[in-house]
């Protein structure tokens, strides 16, 4: 392969809320080549694995709880205390803070915008021609929202590979052509049908639901990856089906079974 047929391919990892502790701040769309705040818990390094020879990139997706379904973070709280006392329903109707957000989540996206936009300036900085470059996305919670502004940006210049929504948060409020993508998997718990847990061992961070689109993709190339249905109830639950800490479930996911991923 000669220089002129190079393809420059980057692996972007968003991350969502960094949690209360930074609910003052909004990300500066800032591009980092390595995790600036220790967010992915080296799930990235295993993602990394299966794109040998790709470069990470890192944006920060973090927002503050306002933007989020929630939309306070007294909100989260009276959640997840009512959501203790859900051992038998699956379905919720008041538990979980489900009502979009769409002035939030643009918000969210018009910052991936920008985000887009110094990912741009990166690539001119280095001479790296657009024509040649794809970019394989990882996203989780707030990040998805997020993702989407970066798609925006370079959608009309560059190629794109994998999509890896995990846990997306105000999944249903907006979605992509997804055919821009070589796979796009959302993974993440399983909510409001017969097969779903009960509330209390469902994600209440971030109320799962479907992104717009992915269920009609080819069963082989997308849709939607659930937690296992035998996965330790100890390893689920509110908090713990939503956090990046408790995907060991992922990491399970086999060559040949749908949800699997690589270069």
């Amino acid at each position: 392969m000669t220089a002129k047929d190079t393809t420059y391919r980057f692996l972007i990892f968003i991350n969502g809320s960094r949690g209360p502790k930074a609910n003052h701040e909004t990300t500066d769309n800032r591009l980092h080549e390595k995790d600036p705040t220790g967010y992915w818990y080296a799930l990235d390094d295993t993602i990394s694995k299966r794109f040998p020879g790709v470069k990470p990139l890192y944006f920060d997706g973090h927002h503050p709880a306002y933007t989020s379904q929630h939309r306070t973070e007294l909100n989260v709280v009276k959640s997840y205390v009512l959501s203790r006392f859900c051992w038998i329903s699956k379905r919720s109707r008041w538990v979980m803070n489900k009502k979009p957000n769409p002035e939030g989540f643009q918000l969210r996206v018009d910052n991936g915008h920008k985000a887009g936009e110094n990912l741009l300036a990166y690539f001119s900085k280095n001479n790296i021609p657009l024509e040649r470059v794809k970019i394989d996305i990882v996203c989780h919670s707030m990040g998805y929202s997020y993702a989407l502004g970066i798609f925006d940006s370079l959608k009309s210049t560059v190629s794109f590979g994998k999509f890896l929504i995990l846990s997306p948060e105000n999944a249903s409020a907006q979605g992509r052509d997804w055919s821009y993508f070589e796979e796009v998997w959302q993974y993440g718990a399983r909510a409001d049908d017969r097969a779903s847990d009960a509330i209390c061992f469902q994600d209440g961070i971030a109320p799962q639901v479907a992104v717009p689109g992915i269920e009609t993709l080819n069963p082989q190339k997308g849709g939607r990856i659930y937690i296992p249905s035998n996965w330790p109830k100890s390893k689920k639950g509110f908090i713990k089906s939503h956090h990046l800490l408790y995907y060991q479930w992922f990491h399970e996911i086999k060559p040949g079974q749908r949800g699997y991923f690589e270069l």
